[in-house]
């Protein structure tokens, strides 16, 4: 059997079904997901040629898998037995460098699918998209439920409510898409749901105290607004602007969201420890500013605010006397910076950082233009931007090749919508 080139949207869909239970199950089946999807798709990849942008993100990753080498807990390759279960490949890095390559090989055969041949695809992921917001929604009104339907099996104090709060951030890279779909129908009672769609979206949000959700979906709407304003260089816009906020990371946060601190704004505690935190980085950048610590450098640094008394009587002057006895031996910088780009500068250095901020720059300007996308196409992607940049500010490490590998397959979703369209690709 010869295989057409309508063929591979089946597969993507088919994959994508399994989206949120992924999800629930704490979203590291996202990697196992692209990389199947990755597989699927090789014999519909055909590269023309290399693009500038492409040059520009190999070097960058190649610059990642460097970094771990000089790590203060350099990983080994393999561990593990194949036999017993416990085969993985350890190096975050590696890891980090084949997200990206089936992530890119997946988007590569969407290019081959054919024009107008997605209907059905596409509309089984609207009802995926569909399905996941419903679970976000019942998740927000039966949380104690939840938790304790599951406490035999799962711990419901950290892992569930984790899991919980994942779910929802894996609801918020389909959401764009979900959005701009729904938006884009043909009468004004789809647009009513709409926005009954981002109201009901943003409680839920609200009501899991998912901070990380509230951000997106300002981001997401902020991201599409610039798309509707400068219909012709949105994408410039946003790319760049990304660009420029990598590069100057450890000044716009180790410096200047510090200066919220002096002008006595107040900030919920997340955040508050996030300032503190994001300051302590910033002084670890400028210990090893150009090659950086190596990758997971962070999670070796133990500094408590116990360390820092000025900081310890910052946050019992701002909340209460009784913080100090909780927040004396709370670490400054618990496991990873909750900031992407700052953490590139922190473990990877000035090198690596630039590295990242030539690839968003040149992905920008090697985009076609907004108004060669359809609507609903376009405004997806913007939007996708916007979350990206919520999740990469607030949420997980840089290495979570989980997180990478579901935005890249929320990514793929969107290529497909362009090419039912009878858009060419990037």
């Amino acid at each position: 059997m010869t295989l057409g080139p309508r063929t591979f949207s089946p597969f993507l869909a088919g994959i994508l079904v399994l989206w949120p239970i992924i999800a629930y199950m704490g979203a590291q089946g996202y990697s196992a997901a692209v990389a199947i999807a990755a597989l699927l798709g090789l014999v519909y990849v055909r590269v023309r040629g290399i693009r500038i942008y492409a040059v520009a993100a190999i070097a960058f990753v190649g610059w990642i898998v460097a970094a771990g080498f000089w790590a203060p807990e350099a990983k080994a390759l393999l561990i593990g037995d194949v036999r017993e279960g416990s085969f993985s490949l350890d190096m975050p890095g590696i890891r980090f460098g084949l997200t990206a390559l089936a992530g890119l090989g997946v988007i590569a055969a969407i290019s081959a699918v054919a024009e107008n041949s997605s209907r059905v695809s596409l509309g089984v992921i609207v009802g995926v998209a569909v399905v996941q917001f419903i679970g976000v929604v019942v998740t927000a009104l039966f949380t104690p439920q939840i938790l304790a339907w599951l406490a035999p099996i799962s711990d419901p104090v950290l892992e569930m409510p984790q899991n919980l709060l994942r779910n929802a951030n894996a609801f918020m890279l389909l959401l764009p898409f979900l959005l701009a779909w729904v938006w884009h129908r043909r009468n004004d009672y789809w647009r009513m749901a709409a926005l009954g769609l981002v109201i009901v979206s943003f409680a839920a949000f609200a009501q899991t105290g998912t901070q990380t959700g509230l951000t997106g979906t300002a981001l997401m709407l902020f991201c599409m607004a610039i798309i509707k304003i400068w219909p012709r260089n949105g994408f410039r816009i946003l790319f760049s602007g990304l660009a420029v906020y990598v590069t100057l990371a450890p000044l716009l946060l180790g410096w200047g969201v510090a200066q919220l601190r002096g002008f006595g704004i107040p900030l919920p505690q997340s955040f508050f420890s996030r300032t503190y935190s994001w300051e302590l980085v910033r002084e670890k950048v400028g210990e090893a500013p150009i090659f950086g610590h190596g990758l997971e450098a962070s999670y070796t640094w133990t500094d408590t605010y116990g360390d820092h008394p000025a900081w310890l009587a910052d946050v019992v002057a701002r909340y209460n006397a009784e913080a100090a006895s909780s927040w004396e031996g709370y670490l400054v910088v618990p496991g990873h910076p909750h900031n992407m780009p700052l953490q590139v500068w922190a473990e990877t250095g000035m090198i690596g950082a630039c590295l990242g901020s030539i690839f968003l720059f040149f992905l920008g300007w090697r985009l076609k233009l907004p108004t060669s996308w359809s609507p609903v196409s376009r405004y997806a992607a913007a939007g996708l931007v916007g979350v990206c940049f919520a999740v990469s500010s607030f949420a997980y490490s840089m290495w979570n090749e989980a997180f990478w590998a579901s935005a890249m397959l929320a990514a793929a979703v969107i290529f497909l919508q362009a090419r039912h369209d009878g858009e060419a690709q990037a």
